[in-house]
Formats: structure tokens, sequence, C-alpha cells
């Protein structure tokens, strides 16, 4: 089913149209946080602050799609599932960084695949507006949201995963994201 709703934090629980294999474990349903993740199966997870990845300061099975503070105002968070079951869209629509009122307009694509060697299935995190502000002090009072986003994948003991940026630092050899880009995760 097709879905939305809004709210600071709030978590949603949904079940994939197909099976999804993500390091290793085959899953049919993923939390979805208005706070720019989704996590493989059921978490009652509702991270805001976003830390490095991987670690335990996030639910689980992970993947950190634009995971900051972020507020819906006259924003939502949407799912559309494709009639031919080739793919499930979770897009995060004119949502507003907490910290500094940016907005953010960005998706993860599922794609119903399992590709060799590993039999993980293929996603596509793609950004049409990227605005990596989030630079508030935690030290102050009231603390404020800092760290600019986490963007990343992580397994279901939060011990192994791929960190591509957090706090505004990228991986070694990885392009800094703007407005329309994507990344494009695979096993291939």
């Amino acid at each position: 089913g097709n879905g939305t709703w809004s709210g600071n934090g709030p978590i949603a629980h949904v079940n994939l149209p197909f099976q999804f294999s993500y390091y290793g474990i085959n899953y049919n349903e993923i939390t979805v946080c208005t706070n720019g993740w989704i996590s493989f199966g059921s978490s009652e997870s509702e991270a805001f602050r976003n830390y490095e990845i991987p670690g335990a300061g996030g639910p689980p099975a992970m993947v950190a799609v634009f995971w900051d503070d972020l507020k819906t105002n006259s924003g939502n968070v949407y799912t559309f599932a494709d009639p031919n079951n080739e793919y499930f869209v979770v897009e995060w629509s004119n949502m507003k960084t907490y910290d500094q009122n940016s907005t953010e307009n960005f998706q993860i694509i599922l794609y119903n695949n399992s590709v060799m060697p590993y039999g993980d299935g293929e996603m596509k995190l793609q950004y049409k507006t990227f605005n990596n502000t989030s630079n508030g002090n935690f030290s102050s009072y009231p603390p404020v949201h800092g760290s600019f986003c986490t963007i990343g994948i992580e397994n279901e003991l939060t011990d192994i995963g791929l960190q591509y940026t957090y706090n505004n630092q990228y991986s070694e050899g990885s392009s800094q994201l703007e407005n329309e880009t994507a990344i494009f995760i695979t096993t291939q």
C-alpha cells in the first residue's frame, strides 16, 4: 500500500511488497522514521540525534538516508509501491532541519532483485534538495542538534557498516553530495 504520515520523530512500520535481503537477512517489513532513516524489520526507535556508522546510536539494520533532526512542518513522508513490483520508494518531501530550517527532499528506492555474489537487494539513495546545514552545539542549553547529517548503512548488530558522510566529513573517494545527486548501493 501507499501511505503518508507526518509529525516530529514518529515512526511507521511498513510491509514491503516483496522480500528484501539486507546484510544476508530477508525482510518483509521496514521501519520508517521522519528523521531521515529506515531500518529493516520492526523497531521502536525514533532516533533523531545522528551518530557515526556503524554504532549503537540508531536502530539495528539501519539505512541512514539523511539522518538528522528533521521536522515535517509542511512536509511529509510518502511510500510508493511500484505496480509491477519492481521497486519500493520512501520519500521525505519538503522536510526541514531542526537546526537551520533548511529544506530537504530525498528518497530511498529498494529494488526487487537479489544480486550476486551475496544476494542482497540493491538500493538507491537520491537527493533532490540537499542542504547539509545542521551544525548546532550539543553543549549549549538547550542543546541544539549538530554533526550535520549521517548517511550510510549498517547491519542488524550495528557493528558492521559503511559510512558515506558524518559531521560533513566524507569517506575517502566519496563525491560531496549536493542537489540532484544519488548513491547506488549494490553488492556487485
